[in-house]
């Protein structure tokens, strides 16, 4: 009881202090250069939720922009650069996995993203496996928070991709930005398992070959 009482006297309207700051931070930013801010945000978004920052800074952030507007510019941030490109690593390992596993443990984590818009880290083994992968993901994000701040898109997450666009601004806006952070991060991802699997079928190959010669 003196924890939770201490947490909404105390802490509670700090936090809210803080958050209501940072949004008009934000606020500033987009108003002056939304491209910039959109592009910024983009790139920062997948550190922020692999650190931690994201639950404590970016989440209570969207949710009081929704609270008072219906959407949000890092709701349609979070859509594009974490949902979208997250969709589009785990599409990649379907249609051209490095291994067979991987298209099973892929398939769901794009189905799950695409249905319902809240499997952000079934990317995370093949981000993780892979340092250009993890690198596609961030360039990727980074052109979806650009498109969303060429467009001037409002947006959410935590919905089915295909709703997205009609709760958002701008619904044209809002489906070239998703489409073009879905097909960036697939196209990265494929090629860069397409090299993979060829470096792996070249390395059995050269093994045959020296035992033969053995």
């Amino acid at each position: 009881m003196i924890s939770g009482l201490a947490v909404f006297f105390l802490i509670a309207p700090v936090a809210l202090k803080l958050g209501e700051g940072i949004r008009s931070l934000l606020d500033l930013l987009v108003s002056t250069n939304g491209t910039l801010a959109g592009l910024i945000a983009g790139l920062l978004i997948w550190p922020a939720i692999i650190g931690g920052v994201y639950h404590a800074a970016i989440l209570p952030i969207v949710l009081l922009e929704m609270e008072k507007t219906g959407n949000s510019f890092l709701g349609a941030v979070d859509m594009v650069g974490l949902v979208m490109v997250s969709a589009g690593i785990t599409l990649a390992n379907i249609v051209s996995p490095r291994d067979k596993g991987e298209a099973a443990v892929a398939a769901p984590g794009f189905a799950i993203n695409m249905g319902f818009g809240t499997f952000v880290v079934a990317a995370y083994p093949f981000m993780f496996s892979n340092k250009y992968i993890f690198a596609g993901a961030i360039l990727s994000s980074g052109l979806g928070g650009l498109l969303v701040g060429l467009f001037d898109v409002r947006g959410t997450a935590y919905v089915p991709s295909f709703m997205a666009p009609l709760l958002s601004n701008n619904m044209t806006g809002f489906i070239i930005a998703m489409a073009g952070s879905l097909i960036y991060s697939f196209l990265i991802t494929l090629s860069i398992n397409k090299i993979s699997v060829k470096k792996s079928k070249n390395m059995v190959r050269e093994q045959k070959a020296n035992k033969v010669a053995g």
